[in-house]
């Protein structure tokens, strides 16, 4: 049996925006079987065990991770490496998580990880990382000195990886903003652990929800960030997938539609869609999308029967469907590694994708191949003959991440430079 989107439309009003309304009181339905505590997540060093943040870490460019400690707000700390483009926004925050060289770089001096119920219908966990700005004590968001209703851009370069304790829930799905995301779920001491890795993306920021379709939509903002939000799969208002290890992750930049994925069991399809505004803020270019899905080898069985997952390139057709007038996308990688299989798919156009990852009719169960090549669209007539475009290699890097890209118009993925 599978559950999913159920309570779509409760997160999307505010997930549309790029923000969760700070008013809500989080507590879950009578009829729900989680109950998130109310408020943000402390910190798990405060004494709290359940529901509580156990650690954060950044990881930079070629170097080693660095621990951040929980300091709250009046004690002492490291300061930002820079005040370039930065303000003390009007966002007074408890504390921050930092360490000495940690943000050396940064126009910010740590990160505040709010971890939250996404609403009060929903017993989803809303993780938000926000970068921060420390003074005589006081902790603020670190606000864009041109814009204060924004925060600055986190580091694309760093890696971030929060472990959260999330107590009786076992997840269902996890999706969020974020490149090359990782998702780890151990069950120990009467609770769950979800650990969240990845590395923050630009977003295309709406200012009204009308911004999010058609060709007209212009983004008021294009900040980096880094949020995820986790579904359980124990709970009516849940996702989830008989067999299912719950350790999958799907990511997008494009914020405004942002939720669950679909599946459906007939057509052993899985889908998940997106949206942002069309153009940026400087309303001529186009803002260019990316998907990011980790899909582990169990979820692969449970979803497309699949007895050879490490075989997922071959037995899975993975397409994007784009508005009237949008662009397919530019690149697509399916690979199985560490037993899990990765797709992602980047260059297309927003405003409205849509991610389809299906199991190719021709893959042949038994003997894990391709029986003929998969066809499709419409046919067309045999063209004459033509010289084959010349595919090219690009080297592509972030971090001590490097993927090779290998396509006619080869163009690095969301998040990544060319080598």
């Amino acid at each position: 049996m599978i559950r999913s989107n159920i309570a779509k439309k409760f997160v999307h009003s505010l997930l549309s925006l790029g923000v969760i309304a700070s008013g809500f009181v989080a507590t879950s339905p009578a009829h729900a079987a989680i109950t998130l505590p109310t408020g943000s997540f402390q910190p798990c060093s405060s004494g709290v065990t359940n529901y509580c943040i156990e650690s954060v870490s950044i990881t930079k460019t070629g170097q080693k991770p660095i621990v951040l400690v929980w300091t709250p707000a009046g004690s002492s700390g490291p300061s930002a490496g820079n005040n370039t483009g930065v303000v003390a926004g009007k966002a007074t925050l408890p504390g921050r998580w930092t360490a000495p060289g940690a943000f050396d770089s940064n126009n910010y001096d740590g990160i505040y990880i709010d971890a939250k119920a996404a609403n009060a219908f929903v017993p989803w966990v809303y993780v938000d990382t926000q970068p921060t700005l420390s003074s005589g004590g006081g902790v603020n968001l670190a606000a864009q000195a041109s814009n204060t209703n924004y925060a600055v851009n986190l580091d694309s370069e760093a890696a971030i990886d929060i472990k959260i304790h999330t107590g009786d829930i076992k997840p269902g799905v996890t999706f969020g903003v974020g490149t090359d995301a990782t998702l780890d779920i151990q069950s120990a001491s009467g609770y769950s652990t979800v650990e969240i890795s990845g590395y923050p993306v630009s977003v295309p920021l709406a200012k009204s929800s009308k911004d999010c379709s058609g060709d007209a939509g212009v983004a008021t903002a294009l900040v980096t960030q880094f949020q995820s939000v986790i579904v359980p799969s124990n709970d009516p208002l849940g996702f989830s997938v008989d067999g299912a290890s719950g350790k999958m992750y799907v990511g997008s930049n494009g914020i405004c539609k942002l939720s669950t994925p679909t599946w459906d069991a007939d057509k052993k399809a899985f889908k998940y869609s997106a949206s942002a505004p069309k153009l940026a803020p400087d309303g001529t270019t186009t803002n260019k999308g990316f998907y990011h899905a980790v899909i582990s080898f169990a979820d692969a069985t449970a979803l497309w029967g699949l007895k050879n997952p490490a075989d997922a390139a071959s037995a899975l057709v993975v397409s994007i469907t784009t508005s009237a007038g949008g662009s397919v996308a530019a690149t697509k990688s399916v690979s199985a590694r560490n037993n899990q299989i990765i797709i992602d798919v980047s260059g297309f156009n927003f405003p409205d994708p849509l991610l389809d990852i299906t199991l190719n009719p021709d893959y042949n169960m038994n003997t894990a191949a391709v029986t003929k090549p998969l066809v499709t669209g419409t046919p067309k007539p045999t063209p004459s003959p033509t010289v084959a475009a010349k595919k090219i290699t690009v080297t592509c890097v972030k971090g001590v991440i490097t993927k090779k890209i290998t396509a006619v118009n080869a163009t690095c993925p969301a998040g990544y430079r060319k080598k």
